[in-house]
């Protein structure tokens, strides 16, 4: 009986052994049977202790009377830790533990219904592991679930008060320092919504500094009702914990239908996710708790008992209380009373108790449901129109009756007690009203707004003007912390009370701009209502811009430039005062406008009318809505309408006046990487591709980081450097929920494609260049180099005439809206190729001179090299040679050096027709040493070919190295700078564990027998 009545107060035996003045070995003796009933003062003081009701109290001061004996168990089954029938669950939990200390973290994650124990079970486990890992717990509430990172804050916010200043700064450095503003650490400010992507990675590398420190179990109860936020961390650090010393252990309701449970379910779909469940009491465990309240027990009244509560721990708790209570013996012929209660525990046993009870219990009782755990008793009693007094009073006896646990602060006997007396006292109108009720309480006692929002949420539409300011202050303050989903549950709230028409558009822009990273077609929704109630152009103008962003997404290209266009021309007839606001702000929808409008060729006319309207108006980028506008233009440079001279200058002003400050988004400086890319600055180029992946880094952000290693391989290429790349990226976001963006993945499938075919294998290159599912939304400067990859392979393959059909089918839609995109789909020069390949000169001719002409206005010596090179092979003759020897003289001046190696052969190979051989085998064994260098295996093949022809005997092809992913071959590459395996992690977005793996992995496909080995430079 003991051991009942102290796991109903939720005490340890250390805990009530100190309470009762007593050692925790009597606790434990007692409670075991192994000991003679307590005597009465010992039991009185036990009473004490406990906070026991009058029955409860009176049952175990019997059972320190002489009389009859209590049949202690023999072998019932108990944990050490006073668990019944859990002794394999706790193995499950020790067994993960030890894999913890070893610093192979996991997952428990313990799935049971209500009543059966989750909560004990925790307990049990965590209080025995205090001295050996550390133990840090958090709880769900139902009635919490709008609170943003709550779950999170009670987790870790104990460890930074715990911390000194020197080590709370260590936990919060490097990557984790955004983890403040989650936890609104004093002085964090508020999170960019640029920054916020990031927040869930900077909180996985705060609790990777905290295990730095030692092992540590990161324990969360009832996490089905834990906030959205939370659990998405929870599922980011499931993902991630392999190699650290850290144990997840989250116990939860399966199937409740909560919010969370889809990312619950694919926590259990982890490798390294252990799942527990909590079956009912075994008979034993059953006969145990009857003979512990009711004495021996006989079998069809122990069935009966196991039955009525499907031996559910709790309901069992309840019967045998209410049964002792009416004094019921445990006998057979008692069993028909038990049957009385099946399907209807809690209504017959603490529900009926408090039916009992006189008025002003209830009205607590009530309160207490709207308030939810925790509530102070001041606020509860204003709630229920009683005196703090009185209410202390009465909460003692709901704790008799079994509604409240014993002990502050205040809690309900567990959430089924409280669910049943809800539906016993509250009708849905009313409980509406008592949420109403609590707000205006909570308001006036100072509460935090997230805490009166939270009530808000749960009232009927009030009328009530100060609801939508506490609702819009709650936002506010979470939007800071990086919880959207959260902002955006307050502001569509705010949205169901009676707003004016003035308060309504800010509304809206601000649930539109919160709904942005969770839920676009929403935020499209909701924008274009702003739109339409907004009255202040510079609110139109945010609006206007971000719906072109979510329209952007949803690749509505036409209404995105339009929404612009419109919202360009109403700055335009703005009165700012002669500050220049207004101009300035335009110039800012002016260059998305751009951004889009050249993204796709049905938007491209449009956008290219509105470039020549900026071209006139020579901006020198002294503010940084100039410079947003000079670095947009160069997507109108790069596709003809300028040469690359223009463009280094558009972007040179850019940059100086202050590019890369004003582009919070990091598209622009993408963008300008790329137009240095086309114009064969490639160390600028580099050096912005760099500074996006370091900001991705910093921000968490998978996007940049990805979209920068694949642009510096991008630059790699240009160079005429062939990397032997596998087709998959090799990063572990890919095979989660974090494929590549599609504009991203077609520009790296399209360079791995290529070096396939470089490297003579079709086969490959077949699989990697296959039809992309997102190929026709990503726009037509993206298709054109996957398009030309393909025709290559269809050459490659023996199908000239498939390959030239590819080509002129981009031709015709690049003509038809007349653009050139010759800096990365030179498709003019590969087609002439083609036509000569058939026997069709004169098609090829054309071509040839065609591209030569555009490569000259142009003005780049990679492109003009390239188109030499074409019309040299294509005239032959001596024209053709002429032509030949200023393509490798052109070609050596810029970094294109397998570009250089193509124009060498086609040179030595003239020259072998001219009968020059000596100059021919000079140029061909030039071509060869470059083509080696280069990588391409197709290229040094043909000119071995050639020099043989021309009776030189070739060294022999260098041994084919081996493919390494995208991320392995850039960590590799951060790893020869001297970059730490952390500094390595953090900047790819990698585990620590991840680096170990891919180190090893990269070190056995190269043959390197260690890490030294491997950073040493090849």
């Amino acid at each position: 009986m003991l051991l009942v009545f102290r796991r109903a107060a939720g005490l340890t035996q250390e805990e009530l052994a100190e309470a009762a003045g007593m050692a925790a070995r009597s606790i434990r003796d007692l409670e075991r049977g192994r000991r003679a009933r307590p005597q009465r003062r010992t039991a009185q003081s036990l009473v004490s202790a406990l906070g026991l009701g009058d029955a409860d109290a009176a049952a175990l001061l019997a059972a320190g009377r002489p009389g009859r004996q209590t049949i202690p168990p023999a072998d019932d089954g108990t944990a050490p830790s006073g668990l019944l029938g859990r002794q394999d669950q706790l193995a499950v939990l020790e067994r993960a533990a030890d894999e913890a200390r070893a610093g192979r973290g996991g997952v428990v994650l313990v799935r049971a219904g209500a009543g059966m124990g989750k909560t004990a079970l925790l307990h049990a486990w965590a209080g025995a592991q205090q001295q050996e890992i550390l133990v840090v717990s958090a709880s769900g509430a139902e009635l919490e679930q709008g609170f943003a990172f709550g779950v999170l804050r009670q987790l870790v916010e104990p460890l930074l008060a715990r911390a000194g200043d020197e080590r709370r700064a260590r936990l919060l450095s490097g990557p984790a320092q955004l983890a403040s503003h989650a936890l609104r650490v004093e002085g964090a400010g508020e999170l960019s919504p640029e920054a916020s992507v990031g927040l869930l990675h900077s909180l996985y590398w705060l609790m990777v500094h905290v295990a730095d420190e030692g092992p540590v179990a990161v324990v969360v109860d009832d996490v089905h009702w834990t906030d959205v936020p939370s659990v998405r961390w929870l599922e980011y650090l499931a993902r991630r914990l392999r190699g650290l010393p850290l144990l997840l252990v989250l116990a939860g309701r399966p199937d409740s239908g909560a919010e969370v449970e889809p990312m619950l379910e694919r926590i259990a779909g982890q490798p390294y996710c252990r799942t527990v469940g909590l079956p009912g009491l075994d008979v034993d465990s059953v006969t145990h708790l009857v003979r512990a309240s009711l004495g021996p027990g006989e079998p069809r009244f122990v069935a009966a008992c196991a039955s009525a509560t499907e031996s559910n721990p709790l309901l069992l708790h309840e019967l045998l209380r209410t049964l002792a209570d009416n004094q019921v013996g445990a006998a057979d012929d008692q069993a028909h009373l038990v049957e009385e209660f099946r399907g209807r525990i809690l209504a017959e046993t603490v529900v009926k108790r408090l039916a009992d009870e006189p008025e002003p219990v209830l009205r607590l009782a009530r309160a207490l449901v709207v308030l939810g755990d925790e509530a102070t008793w001041k606020v509860a009693a204003e709630q229920a129109g009683l005196g703090e007094s009185t209410a202390r009073e009465l909460g003692g006896r709901l704790r008799q009756i079994g509604v409240l646990a014993p002990g502050e602060p205040v809690r309900f006997g567990h959430a089924l007690v409280r669910t049943a007396v809800a539906e016993a006292v509250l009708g849905p109108v009313e409980l509406a009203a008592g949420h109403a009720r609590a707000a205006e309480l909570l308001r006036s006692d100072g509460a935090a707004d997230d805490l009166v929002a939270a009530h808000l949420l749960l009232a009927e539409p009030g009328g009530e003007s100060w609801w939508v300011d506490t609702l819009r202050e709650a936002a506010r303050a979470t939007r800071g912390r990086g919880a959207p989903e959260v902002t955006a549950a307050y502001l569509r709230r705010a949205l169901r009370e009676p707003v004016s028409v003035e308060e309504r558009g800010p509304l809206l822009l601000e649930l539109g701009k919160d709904e942005m990273q969770v839920d676009v077609g929403a935020a499209r929704h909701h924008l274009t209502q702003a739109s339409k109630a907004l009255a202040d152009p510079y609110a139109l103008a945010e609006a206007a811009s971000l719906l072109a962003t979510a329209l952007f997404l949803s690749h509505e290209h036409e209404r995105a430039v339009d929404v612009l266009a419109r919202a360009v021309d109403d700055l335009g007839q703005t009165d700012d005062g002669g500050i220049g606001l207004a101009r300035e702000v335009s110039w800012f929808l002016q260059a998305q406008m751009l951004l889009i409008g050249y993204d796709q060729l049905s938007t491209l006319p449009a956008a290219r009318r509105h470039a020549r309207q900026l071209w006139e108006r020579k901006l020198a980028g002294d503010t940084p809505g100039e410079c947003m506008v000079l670095a947009a233009l160069s997507a109108s440079a790069t596709t003809g309408e300028a040469n690359a001279q223009v463009a280094n200058d558009l972007l040179d002003r850019a940059l100086r006046g202050g590019l890369l400050a004003a582009d919070a988004s990091h598209m622009l400086v993408t963008l300008a990487g790329l137009a240095f890319v086309a114009t064969d600055r490639l160390d600028d180029a580099v050096a912005l591709f760099d500074r996006v992946g370091d900001m991705g880094g910093r921000w968490g952000s998978f996007l940049m980081v990805s979209s920068a290693m694949t642009w510096q391989l991008l630059v790699q290429a240009r160079r005429g450097r062939l990397l032997p790349l596998t087709a998959d990226f090799g990063h572990p976001a890919t095979a989660a929920d974090q494929g590549l963006e599609p504009r991203v993945r077609l520009a790296m499938t399209t360079q791995v494609g290529e070096s396939l075919i470089e490297r003579c294998d079709p086969t490959s290159a077949t699989a990697v260049l296959a039809a992309d599912a997102d190929f026709d939304r990503v726009g037509w400067t993206w298709q054109g180099p996957a398009l030309l990859a393909r025709s290559r392979l269809h050459a490659a393959r023996g199908n000239p005439a498939a390959a030239l059909a590819v080509l002129h089918e981009y031709g015709a839609e690049e003509n038809r809206v007349r653009v050139m995109n010759l800096a990365s789909a030179p498709w003019r020069s590969r087609a002439a190729l083609l036509h000569l390949r058939l026997g069709q000169r004169a098609d090829a001719l054309q071509l040839a001179t065609e591209e030569l002409e555009l490569a000259h206005q142009w003005g780049t010596e990679r492109a003009i090299g390239v188109a030499s090179r074409c019309l040299g092979v294509v005239h032959g003759g001596h024209r053709g040679l002429a032509l030949l020897r200023e393509a490798v003289a052109v070609l050596k001046r810029s970094p294109a050096r397998l570009e250089l190696a193509r124009a060498h052969y086609g040179l030595g190979t003239a020259l072998m027709r001219g009968r020059e051989v000596d100059e021919a085998r000079q140029v061909l064994t030039q071509a060869l040493q470059l083509a080696d260098t280069c990588g391409s295996v197709l290229l040094a093949g043909q000119v071995r070919g050639a020099l043989a022809m021309a009776g030189v005997r070739p060294k022999p092809a260098p041994p084919a190295p081996p493919s390494l992913s995208p991320t392995e071959h850039r960590l590799v590459e951060l790893l020869r700078a001297g970059h730490s395996d952390r500094q390595i992690a953090q900047a790819l977005l990698l585990t620590p564990h991840d680096v170990t793996g891919l180190i090893e992995q990269a070190g056995r496909e190269l043959g390197a027998t260690s890490r030294a080995e491997l950073a040493s430079p090849a």
